[in-house]
């Protein structure tokens, strides 16, 4: 089943307006591999996704396997990616500029927040070191930490010019649709 939110194409058309150097693509071209990343293992492992689906968040692979292998293979492709495409001195600044989008999308998706890799690597380690309630209240514990060291951060970043008031406007509107369209 594929399965494309609103919040998907406001995302898509919001950084296609406002973007003048092609990141855009690049963005798109990176978060599909990082996820074909995750398809490859899943089909190696013969358990395929049930569905693919398109949100303001990126993309998501629903179903299939969830082993430490699948959850980490996007992470891991944006990693190589990075290492080719961002430390090789390359004469094209656009290669230089993929490999560190790269490197980005991977930092992003290793935050231990909500369905991102990050949350579930981090619950498999719990689980296997913890008791199963144990490792559910750290796991949630650590997702609270993150979620509150980002407030202050946007805000150190609009102030200190590297991101403008309407950017963190769009972000908090896209976090305001993705909980509407849970409900």
């Amino acid at each position: 089943m594929f399965e494309a939110r609103f919040s998907f194409f406001a995302v898509l058309g919001f950084m296609i307006c406002t973007d003048r150097e092609g990141f855009s693509v690049l963005c798109l071209l990176a978060c599909l591999l990082h996820e074909l990343g995750h398809l490859a293992v899943m089909l190696i492992e013969k358990r395929p996704p049930s569905s693919v689906r398109l949100y303001g968040g990126g993309i998501h692979i629903c179903g299939g396997s969830t082993d430490f292998a699948a959850v980490s293979a996007g992470v891991a492709v944006n990693i190589v990616l990075f290492l080719i495409f961002g430390l090789i001195p390359w004469e094209d600044t656009n290669m230089r500029l993929f490999g560190i989008i790269n490197l980005l999308i991977a930092a992003f998706n290793l935050l231990p927040v909500g369905e991102l890799d990050g949350r579930l690597m981090l619950d498999k380690a719990l689980v296997r070191a913890f008791p199963a309630d144990k490792a559910l209240r750290l796991s949630e514990l650590s997702e609270k930490i993150v979620m509150l060291l980002v407030i202050p951060a946007l805000i150190t970043l609009v102030f200190s010019g590297f991101l403008n008031f309407s950017a963190c406007t769009f972000l908090f509107f896209l976090f305001a649709v993705e909980i509407l369209e849970k409900i």
